[in-house]
């Protein structure tokens, strides 16, 4: 198993090859970017990709300013936890100069004082979402008639101002916290939506309640009577105003969606069962992440996966077997597996000792259906009806 083990690197690296060979050619398309796998900067990102691409950023932090200036998704991977753009108190983090870009799931920290801030806008019709924006000059900045933005689910702290508008307009803010900033707002002549366009449905201290939704101020002073989490009076922006102030944080109005897991179970009857290499299909009814593959081990016996590989045409995630320590029947992937609804993905184990086995072709889960399209045992004998049950699931 330990050749086969080696063959699967191989195909993995030629796969992820014969992705970017893909990508060069179908220039006409629009495609994904890897930082810092296709290039080590995410400036360097931006200036090779064209409009309509998509930036995706590994975890990491990258001492940078960044200046988007085409129509791009610049997002992280795994979220603002661990993927930081750092200015190191020299000029913005990110800037943006065109209109339609999406920037989701930052850190943006230290642009320094002065005219800096952590997302500087130029331009119109951006989304802002799921960054975490702090120690900034500025949080957010939108100048010279930038209008139609969206800026949602962000946790604005401790800059000099939390957001500041010149000349901006027609913009949606909402469902943001503005944490002890300098000031949180400064607003001039312009005039915005600081709430919800429509009402949305939320839960606060254990009741369910619908409504239109602003922000969390930390200097807001009003009251809420009626206890539904919104806070009585406005609060004031320079002549404009949030008329649903929030009194905590957006995070506390939204029960956590719990985390899709897909898991095969445990067959009725796991055996005949020998290890193997199994190449078959996903497809999940509803959205899937996981981070590693838990492989359930016949009676008696130490069955895990030595090896997995998860992929499509665009990415591949990686999974090895460290050996009979720790939590040993999990693999982790070197990437978050993102499994969308009805779209199928290629799956590849090389299994080591006895896992359980469902015998069958196809097998419907309650999260979607595995397909086998063939298991070849360490014996050289090919099935095709041979399924290991395993759980893709998330863990910290």
């Amino acid at each position: 198993m330990r050749e086969k083990s080696t063959k699967l690197s191989l195909s993995c690296a030629a796969f992820l090859f014969l992705c970017m060979l893909a990508c060069v050619v179908g220039v006409a398309s629009a495609k994904t970017i890897y930082v810092p796998d296709d290039y080590e900067r995410i400036q360097w990102a931006v200036d090779s990709a064209s409009a309509g691409d998509t930036i995706i950023v590994r975890d990491g932090i990258y001492y940078e300013n960044v200046n988007v200036n085409k129509q791009l998704t610049l997002k992280s991977e795994n979220g603002s936890a661990n993927c930081i753009v750092d200015a190191g108190g020299s000029g913005s983090p990110i800037t943006l100069n065109a209109d339609g870009i999406s920037i989701e799931g930052f850190t943006v920290r230290n642009s320094g004082s002065g005219p800096n801030a952590g997302i500087k806008v130029y331009s119109s019709d951006n989304r802002i979402t799921g960054n975490n924006i702090s120690n900034n000059g500025g949080g957010i900045d939108l100048w010279l008639y930038s209008s139609n933005n969206r800026i949602t689910d962000n946790n604005i702290s401790n800059n000099v101002h939390g957001i500041f508008l010149m000349d901006s307009s027609n913009n949606s803010i909402y469902l943001n916290n503005f944490i002890d900033n300098s000031d949180n707002v400064c607003s001039y002549d312009s005039a915005n939506i600081w709430n919800s366009t429509e009402e949305i449905t939320y839960t606060y201290n254990g009741k369910t309640y619908t409504n239109y939704l602003g922000n969390y101020w930390s200097d807001y002073t009003g009251s809420d009577a009626d206890g539904d989490g919104i806070g009585d009076t406005p609060y004031i922006i320079d002549g404009d105003k949030d008329n649903y102030p929030l009194m905590e944080r957006f995070e506390h109005y939204f029960v956590p969606t719990p985390v899709q897991i897909f898991d095969t179970g445990r067959p009725e009857n796991p055996y005949p069962s020998i290890s193997g290499e199994f190449v078959g299909t996903i497809k999940a009814n509803r959205k899937i992440i996981a981070k590693k593959l838990y492989t359930y081990a016949c009676e008696g016996t130490g069955g895990h996966t030595e090896h997995a590989l998860i992929w499509n045409e665009t990415w591949c995630a990686e999974a090895k077997w460290k050996g009979y320590k720790g939590d040993w029947m999990n693999i982790s992937f070197n990437k978050t597996v993102i499994l969308m609804p009805y779209e199928t993905y290629n799956i590849t184990l090389v299994t080591g000792s006895y896992p359980q086995i469902h015998h069958t072709s196809s097998l419907k889960t309650e999260n979607g259906w595995i397909n086998c399209t063939e298991f070849i045992d360490a014996n050289g004998k090919k099935y095709e009806n041979w399924i290991p049950a395993i759980k893709l699931w998330f863990a910290v």
